[in-house]
């Protein structure tokens, strides 16, 4: 027996990587598209011991399931509850703020931008006396 002489209609075989279309007679060659591979790596859940997988630009120590759960449940403010507001004079400027909180003495307290120059002056401080 023979070899069959190949069906013209068919497009031609060609290599890996190409494709051929045939239109109207004419055959028309096209690159295939190539799928890139996924970065995707494999990482192991330091709390539960599972693995996961992470993108390249993601840092995660736990799974998503225990990341979510290590954190705090925050409670939506409500809106329609009234906020009670605390007047404090300031003891360095005397300027007369408005707190969101009671403050454990009232009489002894700073504005906010007075608080901000003390934390500022501390952490220094504090900087200052770890350098020796």
């Amino acid at each position: 027996m023979s070899p069959k002489p190949p069906d013209p209609t068919l497009p031609p075989p060609l290599h890996s990587g190409l494709l051929a279309v045939q239109q109207a007679g004419t055959v028309k060659i096209q690159k295939r598209e190539v799928k890139e591979p996924s970065n995707l790596r494999e990482k192991v859940c330091a709390t539960c011991g599972k693995t996961f997988e992470l993108t390249p630009d993601q840092k995660f120590f736990n799974c998503p399931y225990c990341y979510r759960k290590a954190q705090p449940v925050r409670k939506p403010a409500r809106k329609s509850e009234a906020q009670i507001l605390t007047q404090i004079t300031c003891m360095e400027c005397g300027t007369v703020e408005y707190l969101d909180f009671v403050p454990p003495d009232v009489h002894a307290t700073y504005c906010h931008s007075c608080f901000s120059k003390k934390k500022q002056e501390l952490q220094a401080a504090r900087q200052h006396t770890e350098s020796r």
